[in-house]
């Protein structure tokens, strides 16, 4: 399925103010929820605030929507961080406010993007953070509604307090919903974050999609008695029709492309290098697992 018609997708765009390096808006249609935690609560409702009243200094956003029920749509930006340190998902991706805001980017945290979210857009949000100097952040917006006056008194007692309340400059209480990430459609955002990272590092080879491939004898305890880390960097070696997947001088699996298997385009990229480039793989319950950034294979010009 290919992505949604629409607009065409801008490229990465350093913020010269701010340094951030920003990921272009993708379609506010297809935005994409983020899950509060009763821990972020008190941190978001300060962000939504500050952020609403300078964007009322700048005229980006309308109050006229004062009457129950009506929505305003805040437009914010959120800072994209790894969670290596998440206990249930090491591979958790967390929204925060931006670097501007005060703190340490986990005293920023706002909240987590959903897994089923991360299966296709988790790799190039990794690879992005990974190669980029500059803090990764994307546009995002928030739904600010104007609620009842009875419904204000019966929320605010059953939440026990008023961390989700926020207040414009003429006086008017809105309900922040939790931000929603304008990322892009996963194919256009792997195209962006791929351009950026050929300038950046030329050798890498991104970790959009793992496989699983087969241990040579003896290269698990061999690479047990090296490192601790389950999750490490490896060196490709296009070695005649094969790839080695390396770890220092250990040669931990032999990739082999095919026309019907995973590696046909890395082995064609890891050529194009020279011969060796940098990837990423993991180890998982005594399984070896390689990440590249595709699995589909190379077609004949015959076919």
């Amino acid at each position: 399925m290919g992505a949604p018609v629409g607009k065409e997708l801008g490229s990465l765009a350093l913020d010269p103010r701010m340094g951030n390096l920003v990921i272009p808006a993708g379609e506010s249609k297809l935005a994409l929820g983020v899950g509060l935690w009763d821990d972020t609560v008190d941190t978001y409702q300060r962000f939504v605030q500050h952020e609403l009243s300078a964007a009322e200094k700048r005229g980006a956003v309308s109050t006229r929507g004062s009457r129950p029920g009506d929505e305003t749509v805040l437009p914010v930006k959120v800072q994209i961080v790894l969670r290596p340190d998440n206990t249930y998902n090491p591979n958790a991706i967390s929204v925060a406010a931006p670097p501007e805001h005060a703190g340490t980017d986990i005293e920023r945290h706002l909240g987590y993007m959903y897994d089923r979210n991360l299966v296709s857009l988790g790799g190039p949000l990794r690879g992005l953070v990974s190669v980029s100097d500059h803090p990764v952040c994307c546009h995002a917006f928030i739904e600010l509604t104007a609620p009842f006056e009875e419904q204000l008194e019966d929320e605010a007692d059953e939440l026990g307090s008023d961390s989700l309340r926020v207040q414009d400059a003429n006086g008017t209480v809105y309900w922040a919903a939790p931000p929603r990430l304008m990322l892009p459609w996963w194919e256009d955002l792997q195209a962006v974050v791929v351009a950026y990272s050929r300038q950046r590092r030329p050798d890498r080879i991104l970790p959009f999609v793992g496989h699983w491939a087969s241990w040579n004898p003896g290269a698990r305890e061999e690479l047990v008695r090296r490192t601790e880390e389950k999750s490490f960097a490896i060196t490709l070696r296009a070695d005649g029709n094969s790839l080695a997947a390396c770890y220092e001088d250990i040669r931990l699996a032999e990739l082999m492309p095919s026309s019907r298997d995973f590696f046909d385009h890395t082995m064609q990229r890891v050529r194009e290098l020279g011969g060796t480039a940098t990837a990423h793989a993991e180890e998982h319950q005594g399984a070896l697992k390689v990440f590249v950034e595709s699995h589909a294979p190379l077609i004949s010009p015959d076919n």
